[in-house]
């Protein structure tokens, strides 16, 4: 359980880095959300067998990053709502194991994640803003991250994150709409 903590937090961290460009430490613990499968090629990390499903369609029903898997994350976005939010194409490509990176055609990106141990209420701290997405409760903080708790209480495990630096003063809308479509499958 702590090896999954450990590796969810990193993994944080890592997608942070790659939007933001910037290593700002974010504290917490996670793990893969569960019905999340894994990307295709290696065993999971938790030792845990991958949930049954089809990996292999995204929810338009074509590709979206060229072939390949994507984790359910990524499924859970539907393609046509995501472009709308871009006002552009994207293609969706997996970000570690608990995450979707979506890239538009003009370079604009952001990543979302889904975890099953992180609290909303862990992120109450230094400068943020309340939100509310989709009915939950829901912070952003100064570092262009929304988290949302995944039910209507910012103390039960469950949360999703959105990480939209560079996306300007259209980054919180956009964010905001990938959560709303991750809280369809996602919200407990």
């Amino acid at each position: 359980m702590v090896a999954r903590r450990a590796l969810a937090t990193l993994a944080v961290l890592l997608a942070a880095v790659v939007v933001t460009g910037c290593a700002k430490t974010i504290s917490g613990r996670g793990s893969l959300a569960e019905g999340a499968a894994l990307p295709s090629g290696g065993p999971p990390a938790t030792g845990s067998p991958s949930p049954s499903g089809s990996p292999n369609e995204s929810p338009s029903g074509s590709p979206s990053s060229g072939g390949g898997d994507l984790n359910e994350v990524c499924q859970a976005l539907d393609r046509g709502a995501v472009e709308t939010a871009f006002g552009t194409s994207v293609t969706l490509k997996d970000s570690q194991q608990t995450g979707c990176q979506i890239t538009a055609d003009n370079g604009d990106s952001m990543i979302v994640a889904v975890f099953d141990f992180l609290t909303l209420a862990e992120y109450k701290h230094g400068s943020f803003k309340n939100l509310t997405v989709g009915g939950h409760p829901a912070l952003r903080t100064d570092a262009n991250i929304i988290y949302v708790a995944r039910s209507e209480a910012p103390s039960d495990e469950g949360l999703l994150a959105a990480y939209f630096s560079g996306l300007g003063s259209d980054g919180e809308r956009i964010a905001t709409s990938m959560l709303e479509l991750l809280l369809k499958k996602y919200a407990k």
